[in-house]
């Protein structure tokens, strides 16, 4: 009885303690600011993967020869 005890104390301790880890973490990120940079490498990001949807769509995937086009032979980071 004992050991079913501590597990399940064990168990909500991380359940609590991951809670409050990722809330402080989203709390964080809310109040860091950016700036124009940052909006602007997520809004290309955006516009890279929109492209990349529309050029390897599961149609043209399936039923395309392959290859790779230029597009998929680097990463953008």
């Amino acid at each position: 009885m004992v050991l079913v005890t501590v597990f399940l104390i064990a168990l909500v301790g991380t359940i609590v303690g991951a809670t409050v880890f990722l809330v402080l973490r989203e709390r964080a990120r809310r109040h860091q600011s950016d700036g124009a940079e940052g909006l602007l490498i997520e809004q290309q990001r955006t516009a890279h993967a929109a492209r990349m949807r529309a050029t390897y769509s599961s149609v043209s995937v399936h039923h395309g020869n392959g290859v790779i086009g230029d597009e998929g032979n680097h990463y953008r980071s």
